[in-house]
């Protein structure tokens, strides 16, 4: 059996108990004896028949070792200072020098342990990866029948589709594809996920497309208090990759504009596409506070969060560091500017834009 602690430690079967070594430390071998068994057996099976209780029980058992027990979990075979005030349990330390623990330390242990079994400190990552597979398995086949529902037939339709619908049927649609987006982002937090990262540069999709439905999505979300998203221009342009990355970076973008936009009821964030000779430009404004120049050169970094609004918004800093690596697998160039809206240095306003740049295929 795999060993369950990191100190030895015993299990009840029943009337009977078990002892196992732990993963830092073995149990003493005074508990495989057989002439000990049935004094150690009647004693544990008295501390743990005592029943469930959040607090940690400790002392000294038959043969001289400290326990400690918090509901289920029971360390034993330790050496602790409740055994140095029974000088004939002294020889113990010498001779399991590895057994001698601190008590605060074996209670702090046996407490994050406990809450580490009952997942009140982290999920083991085999039943998050199993959850988020099974999710995805059932967020696809929703998203296969809304689009069914829809009658979708190409992406040239998507559009003029989408707008047909009920509300009820296009709230279905945006759901599916936010469940999408945040089952997506747990693949960012993967090491080296993006230098591993390689798209098929195979097909290429129509950008303005991409783009809209993105905006459309975020102006059906379930928010109350939603803002309005501005949205013009126009671009007939092409790009080769993956069209499902390339939503999910100009969702990144979206989603950073809504989140810092400091009046976002009455001045929403506007999303600008156009296009140049041999470039696609997607500019994504938002009006809040000014981001502080000397932190503009970090905002792309991972983790790196501004000032402006570290205090009142949640945000782990991954964002804009996801995007821009998301726009390099698609030859793009993603970068800041600030533009004010007053020259009053007392107002501390502007419009922060965030632009990406990408070179149009020439197919």
């Amino acid at each position: 059996m795999r060993n369950l602690y990191s100190y030895p430690y015993i299990l009840q079967d029943k009337k009977d108990v078990l002892f196992f070594d732990g993963r830092l430390t073995d149990l003493p071998k005074e508990y495989r004896k057989e002439t000990n068994k049935k004094s150690l057996t009647e004693f544990y099976n008295k501390i743990l028949g005592k029943g469930s209780t959040s607090e940690i029980i400790f002392g000294i058992d038959p043969l001289g070792f400290t326990y400690l027990n918090l509901d289920f979990v029971c360390y034993i075979g330790l050496i602790t200072n409740l055994n140095e005030v029974k000088s004939k349990y002294n020889n113990l330390g010498k001779k399991y020098p590895d057994n001698k623990f601190n008590l605060l330390y074996l209670k702090k242990q046996i407490q994050f342990e406990y809450d580490l079994v009952n997942f009140k400190e982290y999920i083991p990552i085999d039943i998050v990866t199993q959850n988020l597979h099974e999710l995805r398995g059932l967020n696809s086949k929703i998203s296969g029948n809304i689009d069914a529902i829809m009658n979708i037939q190409n992406e040239a339709e998507w559009e003029d589709k989408f707008d047909e619908q009920s509300e009820n049927i296009k709230k279905i649609y945006v759901g599916s594809r936010l469940i999408k987006f945040i089952l997506d982002n747990f693949k960012f937090y993967i090491p080296d996920y993006f230098e591993n990262l390689k798209l098929n540069y195979d097909k290429s999709f129509i950008v303005h497309r991409s783009v809209s439905k993105i905006v459309k999505i975020y102006r059906n979300d379930f928010k109350k208090d939603k803002a309005e998203i501005d949205f013009s221009g126009t671009s007939s342009g092409k790009i080769k990759g993956e069209k499902e990355y390339f939503e999910i970076l100009v969702k990144i973008l979206i989603e950073n504009a809504l989140k810092y936009s400091e009046f976002p009821k009455r001045i929403g964030p506007k999303v600008l596409i156009k296009e140049e000779a041999q470039n696609i430009i997607i500019e994504v404004h938002s009006y809040g506070r000014a981001i502080p120049e000397s932190e503009r050169r970090y905002l792309f970094l991972k983790g790196f969060r501004s000032s402006v609004n570290k205090a009142s918004k949640e945000g782990t800093g991954m964002g804009l560091y996801n995007a821009k690596q998301l726009s390099k697998h698609f030859n793009g160039n993603l970068y800041f500017t600030c533009k004010d809206v007053s020259n009053d240095d007392s107002i501390n306003l502007a419009w922060n834009i965030f632009t990406l740049k990408i070179e149009k295929s020439k197919d």
